[in-house]
C-alpha cells in the first residue's frame, strides 16, 4: 500500500509537469467514454434492463398464424377458446391495438381525443402488473355489451387529475358513455401501446363473437417449469381442434408465440448495438493513438527509466509505474467522461426514434456508473501496458552514457508505426460502415412513396358515440366537413381514409374472386382502405385505369372497390380488371364490381414493397371508428391547423381533432430510424479520420525531429528540397497504404454486421469502399505534407550543428 500511494503521488506529480500532455489524454478519452457510456446507458434501459413485469422471461407475445402471414392478431372468439382450453399457461390476456375513442371528457370540460385500449379481464394480472391506485379488472367487468369501469394510465392521472390519489370511483365521460375509475396504472405501457384509458373488453358486444376479425393482441404467461416446445404443442393441439370445428373460418390459422422481450425490444436491438460497436471502435481508435503519444513521453523519459534500472527497479516496477499513471489520467478522462455522457444522454432522448421503448426512461444510474469505472480502467490498462512494455524491454545502457539522448529504438519506431496502421485500419472500418449506413439512407428518403407529401395537413377524428351509430349519420358528417373544409382559402382538395400511410396504422381484409375454387377457410387477401371521395386526388394517387370513387358510390348503389396496380399483378395477372368482381367477406355488399385501377403506394414503409390494396367508398363502408382527414393546401399547411379545429367545431362542438401533422413530418419521422443511426455513426466516423490524421501525422512529425541531422547530411551531400519531401510523404503513405489495405478486410467483416440494416445497398459496395479508402489517402497524404514540408525546409548547416 506504501509502494502504491508513492507510486500514485509520483504519477501526479509527472502529469503536473506536463499540462498539455494531461490536458489532450483527458479530453479524448472524455470523448471516448463519454460516447460508450451515455449508448450504453440507452443499451442498458431499452435491451439489457428486464421488461417491468413479474418473471418477464415467462411471457410470450401470441400472434395469429395463417399461410398468408404470421403476424395477424386473434379473433375474439379464438381467444376466449385458447384461454379456455390451454394447460400450459397461467393465463392468457388479449387487448386491442390503439383504439381512439371520442368525444371524450375527463377531468376538464373540453372535449379531446383519447387513446384507449380494450383489455381483457386477466390481461394486468397475466402482465404482472399491479396498479398502483385502486383494483384491476375482474372477469365480471368482461360480461357486458358496453365498458362500464376504466383503469387510468400514469400519464394521464398525473396530467388531467393531478394525481390525485382520491380519484377512484369518479366519473368520466368517455365517446358519450360515462365510466367509473376503478384503478391508476403505476407507469405507462408506451412500449405496448401508447393508450391513456384501459377498458375492459366487452364480451357480450357482439363484435366479440366473430371469429374472421382478427384485431386482437394476446399476451401468455407458460406455467412454471412448462418449456417452449411444450406450449406451442398445446397450442398448435387447439388449433386443430379449432380448424375441426370451425372449419369455414379456422382451416389453415394457428397461434405463432415468441418471446414478449423479443417483440418489443427485437426491433432496435440491431441499431443500437451498432451504434454502440461504431462507439467502441472510436474509443479503440482514441486509444491507440493516446497509446502512441503515451510512447513518445516515455522515449523522452529513457534517462528517467535508466537511472530507475540502475538503482534497482525491476521491469515489474516500470510497467507497474507506467500503468498508475496511465490508469491515474484514465480515471480523470473517465469522469469528464460521465459528465459527457449525461448531455449525451439527452441529446440521444432528443434526436432518437419515437419507437425506441422506454428511452425516456434513461439515466446515468449505478449500473452505467460501474460500466464507466471499468472502461476507464480498461483503458487506462491499455495506454498503460503496451507502452511500458516496449520502454521497459531493456537497454537503459545506452540511455546512461548518451544522456542527453532520447531517441527511439527500432523497435520503439516499429511499434509506433504499427500502432498507426492499426488506428487507420479500424478508421477505414469504421468510414466505410458509415457510407454504407448514409447511401443505404440517401437511397431510402428518396423512394418514391407512390403520392404527393407536400403541403399536405392530416387530422384524426373519431365517430364513435351514441349520435354516430348508424352509417348515414357518419357519412353524412365526414361529408358535411369536407364540404366546409374544401371552402376554406389555400385548401386544393380534401378526403379522408380509414388508414393513414407511413402511421402503423393497418388493416387487411379477405375476400373471394368469384369463379374460382375455394376450400373451407381459404381465401385471398389484401390491405383494405375505406375513404371518401376526395382522397385519393388529395394524396395524388394516380389513376391509371376506369374511374374514381365517387358520389355515386353510396349506401344505395351497387358496391365498387378501386385496386391498385399491385393487387392487378397478384390476382388478374394479363387481364383487364374493370368490371371484374370480388366477394369481400363479412361485407355489406355480397358483391363489389373493380371499377378501377391506382398506383401503388408504400403504405407501411419506404423500404416496404408495394402490396396490394383495395379502396372502398366510405358511404358504402361507414364502419364506426376513427378516420384521418387529409387536407392539401397551396401553400403552408400548418396554417390551416386552428381552421381544422374550427370548422370540426363548428359542426359539432363535442367533437374534436387529434394527431394534426403534415404530411412530410409523418414521412420523415417513419424514417427516424436509420437517419438516427447514419447519424450517429457518421458523426464517429468524422472523429476516427481526424484522430487518425492526428495519429499519423504525429508520428511522422516526431520522425522528422528525429532525424534533422540525418535530413542536413543528405541534403549537404547534395539532396534537393523535393527528394526530401519526396521522401517523408513516401515513408508515410506507406503508413497509410497498409492501414487501408488491412482495414478493406475489417470494412468487409464490420459490413457484414451492418447487412439488416442496409436498404438497396450490399455491404461489399465497390462505390463506397473505394470513396472511402480515397477519403482517407487524402487526408493520411496531408497528414504526411505538414512535417514534410518542414522536413524540406531544413538549413543543412544548422542540422548539422543540432548534437
Amino acid at each position: 500500500m506504501t509502494g502504491l500511494i508513492q507510486n500514485l503521488r509520483y504519477a501526479l506529480r509527472k502529469l503536473r509537469k506536463s499540462p498539455g500532455f494531461t490536458v489532450a489524454v483527458i479530453f479524448t478519452l472524455a470523448l471516448g467514454i463519454g460516447a460508450n457510456t451515455a449508448i450504453f446507458s440507452v443499451i442498458e434501459t431499452v435491451v439489457i434492463r428486464p421488461l417491468p413485469f413479474r418473471d418477464p422471461g415467462r411471457l410470450l407475445w401470441l400472434n395469429g398464424k395463417m399461410p398468408q402471414t404470421d403476424e395477424a392478431g386473434v379473433s375474439p372468439a379464438d381467444f376466449l377458446d385458447y384461454r379456455a382450453a390451454n394447460r400450459s399457461f397461467e393465463g392468457i390476456a388479449a387487448f386491442s391495438q390503439v383504439v381512439m375513442a371520442g368525444p371524450s371528457n375527463l377531468a376538464g370540460d373540453k372535449p379531446e381525443q383519447v387513446i384507449t385500449n380494450l383489455a381483457s379481464g386477466n390481461f394486468f394480472e397475466t402482465l404482472g402488473v399491479r396498479p398502483l391506485l385502486g383494483r384491476d379488472f375482474q372477469s365480471a367487468d368482461e360480461q357486458v355489451n358496453r365498458p362500464q369501469v376504466a383503469i387510468l394510465g400514469y400519464g394521464v392521472w398525473k396530467r388531467d387529475f393531478g394525481g390525485d390519489g382520491n380519484v377512484i370511483g369518479r366519473t368520466i365521460r368517455l365517446d358519450g358513455q360515462n365510466l367509473q375509475i376503478i384503478g391508476v396504472l403505476p407507469s405507462d405501457l408506451t412500449f405496448l401501446s401508447e393508450a391513456q384509458v384501459w377498458l375492459p373488453t366487452p364480451l357480450l358486444d357482439p363484435l366479440m363473437h366473430l371469429r374472421m376479425g382478427h384485431f386482437l393482441r394476446a399476451v401468455g404467461r407458460l406455467k412454471p417449469g412448462v418449456t417452449f416446445e411444450q406450449a406451442h404443442a398445446d397450442l398448435d393441439a387447439i388449433a386443430a381442434q379449432l380448424a375441426h370445428q370451425y372449419p369455414d373460418t379456422n382451416k389453415g390459422w394457428s397461434l405463432r408465440q415468441r418471446p414478449l422481450t423479443e417483440v418489443l425490444i427485437g426491433p432496435v436491438r440491431p441499431a443500437l448495438l451498432l451504434i454502440w460497436a461504431a462507439a467502441g471502435l472510436l474509443l479503440l481508435i482514441a486509444c491507440t493513438n493516446l497509446s502512441n503519444l503515451v510512447l513518445t513521453r516515455s522515449i523522452r523519459r529513457l534517462r528517467e527509466y535508466a537511472i530507475r534500472t540502475a538503482l534497482g527497479a525491476t521491469r515489474g516496477r516500470l510497467i507497474w509505474q507506467g500503468l498508475i499513471e496511465n490508469t491515474v489520467v484514465s480515471l480523470m478522462g473517465g469522469l469528464f467522461g460521465l459528465l459527457a455522457a449525461k448531455y449525451g444522454v439527452d441529446v440521444l432522448r432528443a434526436i432518437a426514434p419515437s419507437n425506441v421503448p422506454r428511452l425516456q426512461e434513461t439515466h446515468i444510474d449505478a449500473t452505467v456508473l460501474g460500466f464507466a469505472f471499468a472502461i476507464s480502467l480498461f483503458t487506462g490498462a491499455l495506454l498503460g501496458v503496451l507502452p511500458s512494455l516496449q520502454i521497459s524491454r531493456g537497454g537503459f545502457s545506452e540511455g546512461l552514457k548518451e544522456s542527453a539522448r532520447t531517441s527511439a529504438t527500432a523497435a520503439h519506431k516499429n511499434f509506433r508505426r504499427a500502432l498507426v496502421v492499426g488506428e487507420i485500419a479500424i478508421s477505414l472500418s469504421l468510414l466505410v460502415g458509415a457510407g454504407l449506413l448514409i447511401k443505404s439512407f440517401w437511397l431510402l428518403i428518396h423512394v418514391n412513396p407512390g403520392f404527393k407529401t407536400q403541403h399536405v395537413l392530416t387530422a384524426r377524428l373519431s365517430l364513435n358515440g351514441p349520435r354516430y351509430s348508424d352509417p348515414e349519420h357518419r357519412v353524412g358528417f365526414w361529408q358535411e366537413v369536407e364540404e366546409r373544409i374544401a371552402g376554406l382559402p389555400g385548401v386544393e382538395a380534401v378526403g379522408a381514409t380509414s388508414e393513414l400511410p407511413m402511421t402503423g396504422q393497418h388493416s387487411d381484409d379477405p375476400f373471394h374472386i368469384p369463379g374460382r375454387t375455394y376450400g373451407p377457410s381459404e381465401f385471398d387477401d389484401a390491405y383494405f382502405r375505406q375513404v371518401t371521395p376526395g382522397y385519393l386526388a388529395a394524396m395524388r394517387i394516380p389513376l391509371l385505369a376506369g374511374r374514381w370513387l365517387d358520389r355515386r358510390d353510396n349506401a344505395n348503389s351497387p358496391g365498387t372497390v378501386l385496386v391498385n396496380q399491385a393487387f392487378v399483378k397478384r390476382f388478374f395477372a394479363g387481364q383487364d380488371v374493370i368490371g371484374k368482381h370480388l366477394q369481400l367477406l363479412g361485407d355489406t355488399q355480397p358483391i363489389r364490381e373493380i371499377v378501377g385501377v391506382v398506383g401503388n403506394i408504400r403504405h407501411t414503409a419506404l423500404s416496404d414493397t408495394e402490396q396490394p390494396e383495395m379502396y372502398v367508398a366510405y358511404a358504402q363502408y361507414a364502419l364506426p371508428g376513427a378516420m384521418n382527414l387529409i387536407v392539401r393546401a397551396s401553400s403552408n399547411p400548418d396554417a390551416l391547423t386552428a381552421a381544422l379545429h374550427q370548422t370540426v367545431a363548428a359542426i359539432d362542438k363535442e367533437e374534436t381533432v387529434s394527431a394534426v401533422r403534415s404530411m412530410d413530418d409523418i414521412v420523415q419521422s417513419s424514417v427516424s430510424q436509420p437517419r438516427f443511426s447514419s447519424l450517429l455513426v457518421g458523426v464517429f466516423a468524422v472523429l476516427a479520420l481526424l484522430l487518425a490524421a492526428i495519429g499519423l501525422y504525429g508520428v511522422m512529425a516526431h520522425s522528422v525531429s528525429q532525424r534533422t541531422n540525418e535530413i542536413g547530411i543528405r541534403m549537404a551531400l547534395g539532396a534537393k528540397r523535393n527528394d526530401v519531401l519526396r521522401m517523408i510523404v513516401l515513408q508515410g503513405m506507406k503508413l497509410a497504404f497498409a492501414g487501408i489495405a488491412a482495414g478493406l478486410v475489417g470494412s468487409l467483416l464490420f459490413g457484414r454486421l451492418l447487412a439488416s440494416v442496409l436498404y438497396q445497398v450490399k455491404p461489399t459496395d465497390a462505390f463506397t469502399i473505394v470513396l472511402v479508402s480515397l477519403v482517407l489517402s487524402g487526408v493520411a497524404l496531408l497528414a504526411n505534407y505538414i512535417p514534410a514540408r518542414r522536413a524540406a525546409k531544413v538549413d543543412p548547416m544548422v542540422a548539422l550543428r543540432y548534437e
